[in-house]
């Protein structure tokens, strides 16, 4: 707490000096008569907000700061003049620039009513930055803002985030209202992904903002780049608001182009596509959302409030193709494999005083999931019931007839972890406007993104604020003999195996044969698949038969304290756009992980304070001590910079400072190992400070076009996994990679020019060529210390990307019926590893006994040459489109299509053994092509109730993904160049398989009937009908084969390298 307080003495002593300007923006212009001469003492008011100014300078121009990103109606008033009102797009971080000019009321009396064309190009944008608004979010066939951020140039929706220009994706922060939601542990969005991350609404956004470089001082610890959503906040003139519903519509999707099939080709066997397809299935998904906003009742105007909502579900996530195994199961639709996904996010603003507001805002997100392998799909023997007596045993609770009583829970839905993910933040913020062209804020903010998967404890799902109920750790039970009794084992009770030398199932042989878990109720233990309970009745091919293992906890959160003060300055010629600002964060980590607890020298990681159970693997009170606490690094960033416009040059320095304390040791020698528990071999690690220069020159060559040149130099700590992960271990393990809390910052120098150009009014054209050289990236270090040699984090890898965008866009106008927003990437993406574990498990030189490292760059996995995005609409507005008998069919339509192109993704060519054949990644997977289209038809309630209905409308829409149903191939085998043969599975032969013949019968005449070979790990016969094709009650190595064949071709069937169908969506929105 007391760090806090020294945060928080730092902020107040900076305020003078900070900023935060991510969701405001600045509007200037000049108010002039028909003459041109400016009109001094005229007002200018900014409607739905508090902001405004009055003309003060002869030439009439006019500066409005702090303005919350959005679309406004100005209002510009005179005496004796007609009073202008004028539109206007603010957006964060820019200037906007609205000239008017107001005429004499005795010759034009009423009110001046204009749409303003948008500033086609802006001259104050620092770096490259593609900023969507609310309507260009809605007006593309995509769903979800990260679909739509992924439509940027140079931009790839990468797993847990985005990948811009080439960087790994927790090299991008991610924002909302500037306030960083990302996982502060893992980098990105953490465990939900980009997908399934519990976002405030698209619907409910105003704006978002993608800085892919060149960005100014006020961004700092990020290295790629920056995605900053600005949430729609309520206006103090007006209520609005929103209800939307969306489904998938299965009835309509498409199917494979062909069927697949395997054939005997002499020695081998080979794939045909012979027949219809499979048809592609639905994931029963269901969204819901609303959002609404305005000012506060009974309050005094310049109170507003906005609150949006988001609920998403969706009951087969991995639904695929309608393909059934021989027992009757639905493969491509397997049970327990959902999505829920809430967000609940809301805004209150208070005008306390004149010019001065208070702000509340709060979003509380949950993402939910249940996973379902098709591993696991077999495994339907529920757990049975245990009651615990006087004594402490535990016995078996049966039913009359002395069968056992079940739990209900199928051992599929027990043992398959369910995720988590829980992202919640809230803040208060103060805003102070000091003039029409200077304010200040101060904010604190607290934010959490905690992640936990571990097993369910029931079969009922996940609450809506609460997630799932799930196990937590615990160590009180020890074996003793084939019983659980209290004491500590250093393996987690509910994964301990109990083995007891009884009979297997049939009666025949005595062995030593797991036992049901009394606290679980099922078999425990690592995961196996010995079994032949599948519908082809052959064993060890994946299908589990019982165990499991692994859980994770996360709890990662962060106080933060920061502000805004903005000043614009004009003194002769020089203007000055005037920001400084800091940023300070206190972090707390926790974590406990174990991937094989019923181990008892497991895989595990432990850092927090009890609330995940605490060190149970400890026998030290030394290790227990260090471990049994969180992690609490601390940053402060603090910047200043300026930009300075004179005769049309605007010049944009910047300077940076960032600090970290890591706040924990870190090992001084690393041969050789050093237990946490050691006395000495520790040392406090540093404190990192960077000092990042940042500078930006923009050279308008016309008023709607100019050239940009930027350079700057980033920062980023690596995330802090790699800092904290197995730092604390007491025992190494072969193959173990440490943590490394004394790492350096990563560091990217880049390089930008840029050319931008206004052809009309609605169309731009722009061309940015850029370069980055990539230093210090998170990579390992092999340590080769006796007897187990071990890896540990540092950064140690290199990279570089460079590239060419090309952007071309129209903006929609009322006159005409269409608009695109179309761009081109060219990018060479090349490093010596593609993430921090690229070089893990490299070949050892037997001469320096170290790992052979790259000895140069080589292309990267996301390498992609040529990239094209286009979006296109066209709409008609009301009273638009063709006529028919009188009717506009088209009317208040649109029909938006939304296309990517891209050529082929590295790769490298190797052998069946996973040798390499050629260089790394020369070759190249296929190029792919994807159309999709979204048609939307809007109503006007007014149109049949009359005006009474005002703007209230229903809007129906279809989505339509793939909408040429393409189902081509997307991806090779490395080894064949194959969409369907890997170049090992079709080459297997009879003797790959085991001679031993399984026999459905024991007989104690024919000893090889019950021999230990003819049973699974838990006492079951592995003969399976399913395989006994002749029916002799015998299973022969032959049968195995042709079985295991018929397996394979159910798995090819799925056609997993090539384009997925046609898929359809529907919904409606209703708008008050």
């Amino acid at each position: 707490m007391h760090k806090f307080f020294v945060l928080l003495f730092l902020g107040l002593i900076a305020i003078p000096s900070m900023t935060f300007s991510q969701v405001y923006g600045t509007l200037r212009g000049k108010v002039v008569d028909e003459e041109g001469k400016g009109l001094r003492g005229a007002s200018v008011f900014v409607e739905g907000t508090q902001k405004g100014a009055a003309v003060r300078e002869n030439d009439g121009s006019y500066v409005i700061t702090g303005i919350v990103a959005g679309e406004y109606t100005v209002r510009f008033t005179f005496t004796g003049r007609t009073t202008v009102r004028k539109q206007v797009r603010i957006s964060a971080s820019l200037t906007a620039t609205l000239d008017v000019t107001m005429r004499d009321a005795s010759v034009r009396t009423e009110e001046l009513v204009v749409v303003a064309q948008r500033e086609i190009v802006n001259h104050t944008k620092q770096g490259s930055m593609d900023k969507r608004s609310n309507e260009d979010i809605i007006n593309t066939a995509r769903e979800g803002i990260g679909a739509v951020i992924s439509l940027s140039a140079g931009v790839l929706q990468s797993g847990s985030g985005f990948s811009i220009r080439g960087g790994r994706a927790d090299e991008t922060d991610v924002r909302i209202d500037g306030i960083s939601v990302g996982n502060a542990f893992t980098g990105g969005f953490g465990a939900s992904g980009a997908a399934y991350f519990p976002m405030v609404s698209s619907f409910a956004t105003e704006e978002v903002q993608v800085l892919k470089g060149g960005f100014s001082a006020e961004y700092g610890d990020v290295t790629s780049g920056v995605v900053n959503s600005v949430v729609q906040t309520g206006r103090d003139n007006k209520y609005d608001g929103w209800v939307r519903w969306r489904t998938d519509v299965p009835a309509l999707f498409g199917s494979q182009s062909t069927g697949t099939r395997i054939e005997r080709d002499g020695s081998r066997f080979r794939a045909v596509e012979v027949g219809e397809g499979a048809k592609w299935q639905g994931q029963n998904e269901h969204t819901f959302e609303f959002g609404t906003g305005g000012p506060l009742p009974l309050m005094a105007k310049g109170n507003t409030f906005y609150l949006t909502g988001r609920y998403f579900h969706e009951a087969n996530r991995n639904a695929s193709y309608e393909i059934y195994d021989p027992w009757g199961n639905n493969i491509g639709q397997r049970p327990d494999n959902g999505s829920w996904v809430r967000n609940l996010t809301g805004r209150l603003k208070f005008a306390i005083a004149d010019g001065v507001s208070l702000t509340l805002g709060g979003s509380y997100g949950v993402s939910s999931f249940e996973f379902s392998g098709w591993a696991w799909l077999y495994a339907n023997r529920e757990g049975y019931v245990y009651d615990k007596n006087e004594n402490g045993n535990y016995l078996l609770r049966t039913n009359e007839d002395g069968s056992p009583v079940t739990n209900g829970m199928e051992e599929r839905l027990f043992k398959q972890n369910v995720l988590d993910n829980f992202v919640i933040n809230y803040f208060a913020l103060l805003t102070h406007t000091l003039s029409p062209t200077s304010f200040y804020e101060v904010r604190i903010s607290q934010s959490t993104n905690n992640d936990y998967s571990s097993r369910r404890t029931s079969t009922d799902g996940p609450g809506f604020f609460s997630g799932w109920d799930m196990q937590t750790p615990s160590d009180n039970y020890m074996v003793m003999g084939n019983q659980l009794i209290p004491g500590k084992d250093k393996i987690v009770d509910q994964y301990t195996q109990l083995i007891e030398n009884t009979f297997t199932s049939d009666g025949f042989l005595r062995l030593n044969l797991p036992q049901r878990n009394p606290l679980t109720g099922y078999y425990e233990g690592q995961a196996n698949a010995s079994g032949s309970y599948n519908p082809w009745g052959i064993p060890n091919v994946g299908f589990a038969t019982s165990g499991s293992g692994g859980f994770s906890f996360r709890d990662g959160s962060n106080w933060t304290i920061d502000g805004s003060f903005n000043q614009y300055l004009k003194t002769g010629e020089f203007e000055h756009n005037f920001k400084a600002g800091f940023q300070g964060q206190i972090l707390e980590m926790y974590k406990h992980s174990n991937s094989n607890p019923y181990d008892g020298n497991p895989f595990f990681d432990v850092f927090d304070d009890g609330r995940f159970g605490g060190n149970l693997y400890a026998d030290n009170e030394v290790v227990r001590e260090r471990t049994n606490r969180p992690y609490n690094p601390m940053k402060l960033g603090m910047y200043v910079q300026d930009q300075i416009s004179y005769k049309g040059i605007i010049f944009s320095p910047g300077l940076r400072f960032d600090f970290f304390d890591p706040n924990a040791q870190y090992r001084v020698n690393q041969i050789p190992f050093v237990s946490i528990r050691a006395d000495s071999g520790f040392a406090d690690a540093s404190v990192k400070m960077q000092v990042s220069p940042r500078v930006n020159v923009a050279y308008p060559i016309t008023e709607t076009s100019n050239i940009r040149l930027s350079y700057g130099m980033y920062f980023q700590m690596p995330m802090l996994q790699y800092l904290y992960d197995a730092f604390a271990v007491d025992i190494i393990r072969g193959a173990s990679i440490l943590g490394n809390p004394n790492m350096d910052a990563q560091r990217t120098n880049q390089y930008e020019i840029e050319y931008s150009l206004g052809l009309t009014d609605d169309l731009v054209f722009s061309a940015t060529a850029f370069y980055k050289d990539e230093y210090n990236k998170v990579g390992i270090v092999y340590v080769p210390a006796v007897p187990d040699p071990y890896s540990q984090r540092d950064v140690t890898e290199y990279g570089t990307s460079r590239g060419f965008e090309l952007n071309f866009r129209k903006t929609p106008l009322p006159t005409e019926n269409y608009a695109f927003d179309i761009n081109y990437n060219l990018g060479y993406l090349a490093g010596t590893a593609s993430g921090p574990n690229s070089n893990y498990g490299l070949t050892i030189d037997p001469y320096t006994n170290l790992p052979a490292f790259p000895l140069s760059e080589y292309p990267m996995p996301n390498d992609i040459r040529h990239f094209f995005k286009g979006n296109f609409r066209f709409y008609w507005l009301d009273g638009q489109g063709p006529s028919i008998g009188g009717l506009k069919v088209l009317e208040n339509s649109d029909i938006i299509i939304t296309s990517t192109y891209r050529t082929g993704v590295p790769y490298t060519r190797t052998d069946r053994n996973g040798t390499p054949l050629s260089e790394v990644n020369s070759d190249r997977q296929p190029s792919f092509w994807g159309l999709d289209a979204r048609i939307q038809r809007t109503i006007q309630l007014k149109s049949i109730f009359g005006e009474s209905a005002g703007n209230t409308m229903i809007q129906l829409f279809v989505d339509v993904n793939n909408l040429l149903n393409r189902t081509v191939v997307t991806g090779v085998y490395a080894t064949t160049s194959d969409p369907l043969d890997d170049g090992r599975t079709f080459d297997r032969q009879v003797g790959d398989f085991n001679s031993i013949t399984y026999y459905k019968t024991p007989t104690y005449e024919n000893p090889s009937t019950f021999a230990s070979t003819q049973y699974d790990a838990y006492g079951d016969r592995l003969y399976n009908e399913m395989a006994d094709f002749d029916g002799n009650g015998l299973v022969t190595q032959a049968e195995v084969f042709e079985s295991y064949f018929r397996y394979i071709d159910k798995v090819i069937s799925f056609r997993g390298n090539f384009q997925i169908p046609r898929t359809i969506f529907f919904g409606m929105m209703f708008r008050f």
